[in-house]
């Protein structure tokens, strides 16, 4: 195959054009590193192809997934936040006017409100988890995704674009444990969105950790299909 003519091709496995195995990965728009010695197999529906996806598709996927998120937090777990919240603004309030000044980090976890915040954060964890699994497993998409026409499938897999197919269970998990426990901090949340960025295969942390990657399906071929 050239260059020119690897286009059209979707995402599956084809005989490796540098003959160092009988079949090497194609990812829809170019060569990848995994190889395999088995058969070839079909990998989508006439008519219908998947590639990688793009950086700004996965980011306006993200985005919808943590503005839902945000608002089933607040209805869910407001009661969580609301003694943090207002401790917070207590501290605040006392330090500002005596010390003229905000608490440094010491001052944060004298006065317990480090202790407060991990308590209060860890059910938001476990929802953000739940929802990762029960749309990657069930769906292989979660909202965010499935409104930009992506589906997460495994790094190492065929893809087959006929119905909804989901990650099996420890996939999702890993990939869910990694991106919310990372998202949280600002450095965190920085390297998932940047890593896709300069990785060959725009996979993110959570993608490597899981073995997946997002590709990009045909406009309107809705994974919750």
């Amino acid at each position: 195959m050239t260059q020119h003519a690897l286009a059209a091709p979707v995402a599956g496995w084809y005989p490796d054009p540098s003959r160092q195995a009988p079949l090497r990965w194609w990812d829809g728009a170019s060569w990848t590193s995994l190889t395999t010695a088995g058969a070839a197999v079909p990998t989508a529906t006439a008519g219908v192809s998947a590639r990688t996806a793009g950086w700004w598709e996965r980011a306006r996927g993200y985005l919808l997934d943590a503005a839902l998120l945000w608002f089933a937090s607040l209805m869910v777990l407001g009661r969580f936040h609301e003694p943090f919240l207002i401790e917070l603004v207590g501290i605040l309030r006392v330090s500002i006017l005596t010390d003229g000044g905000i608490p440094g980090p010491l001052q944060w976890w004298d006065y317990g409100l480090v202790q407060m915040w991990l308590v209060t954060a860890i059910p938001g964890v476990v929802l953000r988890v739940a929802y990762d699994m029960i749309c990657l497993v069930w769906r292989g998409a979660t909202v965010g995704h499935a409104r930009n026409d992506l589906r997460v499938v495994s790094a190492s897999a065929s893809v087959d674009l006929e119905g909804p197919k989901g990650l099996v269970w420890h996939r999702a998990l890993r990939r869910s444990l990694v991106l919310r426990l990372l998202a949280p901090t600002c450095l965190g949340w920085l390297v998932c969105v940047l890593w896709p960025l300069w990785d060959p295969q725009s996979r993110s942390l959570a993608d490597l950790a899981a073995g997946t990657r997002v590709v990009s399906l045909d406009h309107g071929l809705n994974p919750w299909g």
